[in-house]
């Protein structure tokens, strides 16, 4: 046996310890299946794009699997998580996403009428392609790193098979992250305790929508005008922004707890901001910290810097496509916020938790500066704005509230002496999931989406900028500008879908507070 292979060989456990559910799968296997698929989303999007040369694709192969060999050789060892664990995420996320909307099996919230139009239009039209029904035509310019390969197989074999293969992808990556994370925690009831808080994981929505509104609504997030999205809503509303912000936060945690070198750990999240690069940018503050805190140890290598170089070279055609044609629509700008409005939101979201890892005196497992971090940048980023919206403090505070979700775990699984205060918020803080879910059992399933993108968004969303979506061709950059795309004839159908669509009752308009997002 090769050396590789004997170190990534699937272990055996002990005799009589569980048969093949306890066998481990090394988690370098994981870490490099997860790189790998978002290299090929690059390649997909140079397709999409027709602006690489044919020459290019097999190179990037090549890098892509350097890549991965190297991750592989230099993971610290070859434990992992066992096949039990990876199968239990399997079924969680496969579930999770069921109930999200993805398949088209159950509910899907009013978001998916823009996202469902976009898988349609990747689909049905020949790559590259533009929009005609403007004097300029333009391009098609969102995160669509979720899309490229479920629009494959949806051209290939149909719109059935493009939403199985949605759900299939985002459920593996999940699963995937899922299994990973669980390394982080000791022991089967560790792990659940983990997975329960992560699932769960909330401000006490319930409260701060009874003090403000007197009354639950459906979409208990919507009571402020200001957001930080629980776990369920991530899954059921934006799954590519969270799975963004959840890789991001997986990695930080694994380099911390000295289970993924740096250089691995740095080289996913270039790849990531094609799913979102909101996601990306929450990720970037805890990345910095991992990058101060190996330079004050003087354990920098020249790979911690090479691996993050080269898979930001692979990345570069997808930021330069998701950076054209910036304007007002996507600009940066301060956010005013009242004070009053921004303290009854943080004392509801983050401080019920914040405030007792704050006053716990051992140091945390994931570093006192790590929570310190967290506390900082939820409190500061509510007053940043990108484009019209509050996408920002909702898709870049991700990871850090997976982090703290985490923090929350292991607090728990130590017996801490505010154990009751923090059940009992997040006992609360699960009614703002169980209300999701709810929506997801009570209303029919999302129907079949005929129309472009254009038109599906002025199903709902009318009255506000498509900007997030869309670029004039001539505002690409020469490096991913397509030279020959197809035009798309402005024909659309009477309908959008059929029947009617069930909006949350205290759904916020993008622009107005509540789920206002890029989709």
């Amino acid at each position: 046996m090769t050396a590789l292979a004997a170190k990534t060989a699937v272990s055996a456990p002990p005799a009589g310890s569980g048969g093949l559910l306890a066998h481990t799968v090394p988690a370098g296997w994981l870490i490099a299946a997860l790189f790998a698929w978002l290299g090929l989303d690059q390649l997909l999007l140079w397709r999409f794009l027709d602006v690489a040369p044919f020459w290019a694709y097999p190179l990037a192969l090549l890098l892509i699997g350097g890549l991965c060999t190297v991750m592989l050789r230099t993971m610290p060892d070859r434990s992992g998580p066992s096949i039990g664990t990876l199968l239990l995420c399997t079924g969680v996320s496969l579930l999770l996403l069921m109930l999200g909307g993805e398949g088209r099996f159950f509910y899907a919230n009013v978001d998916w009428q823009v996202r469902l139009a976009v898988l349609r239009d990747m689909a049905v039209n020949p790559w590259p392609f533009v929009y005609t029904e403007r004097a300029v035509p333009y391009l098609l310019r969102a995160p669509i790193g979720m899309f490229l390969a479920p629009a494959l197989l949806y051209k290939a074999l149909g719109v059935r098979a493009g939403d199985i293969a949605l759900l299939a992808q985002n459920a593996l990556l999940l699963s995937l992250t899922l299994a990973l994370a669980a390394q982080l925690f000791d022991g089967r009831r560790g792990r659940l305790v983990a997975l329960l808080v992560f699932l769960g994981f909330s401000g006490i929505d319930a409260i701060g929508d009874l003090v403000l509104n007197g009354w639950l609504g459906d979409h208990l997030e919507d009571w402020i005008g200001l957001q930080y999205s629980s776990t369920i809503t991530l899954a059921f509303w934006v799954p590519q922004h969270a799975m963004s912000g959840w890789i991001g936060a997986m990695g930080y945690l694994l380099w911390r707890r000295e289970r993924l070198p740096l250089a691995s750990y740095l080289a996913l999240l270039p790849l990531t901001a094609l799913w979102s690069p909101l996601g990306l940018m929450g990720a970037m503050p805890f990345a910095a910290l991992a990058g101060i805190r190996t330079l004050a140890a003087r354990r920098l290598r020249i790979a911690d810097m090479l691996l993050p170089a080269l898979a930001s070279l692979l990345a570069v055609p997808s930021l330069l496509y998701l950076g054209a044609a910036s304007g007002a629509d996507v600009g940066l700008r301060f956010q005013p916020i009242p004070p009053l409005q921004w303290l009854m939101f943080q004392g509801i979201e983050t401080l019920p938790y914040l405030v007792p890892l704050l006053l716990v005196a051992r140091p945390s497992r994931f570093g006192r500066d790590t929570l310190w971090l967290a506390f900082a940048w939820l409190m500061l980023i509510p007053f940043v704005q990108i484009g019209w919206s509050i996408d920002f403090m909702a898709r870049a505070s991700i990871a850090a509230l997976a982090i703290l979700a985490a923090m929350l775990a292991d607090e728990l699984g130590n017996g801490t002496e505010r154990r009751t205060w923090l059940i009992a918020m997040l006992l609360i803080g699960s009614l703002t999931g169980l209300a999701e879910i709810r929506r997801a059992l009570v209303h029919p399933p999302a129907p079949e989406v005929r129309c472009s993108v254009s038109k599906a968004w002025d199903q709902t969303f009318a009255a506000f900028p498509k900007g997030s979506y869309f670029a004039p061709l001539p505002a690409m950059p020469a490096l991913v500008r397509p030279a020959r795309p197809t035009p798309v004839p402005a024909s659309e159908p009477a309908r959008c879908w059929d029947g009617l669509w069930f909006s949350p009752h205290n759904f916020r308009q993008p622009g107005s507070g509540g789920e206002n997002r890029v989709k």
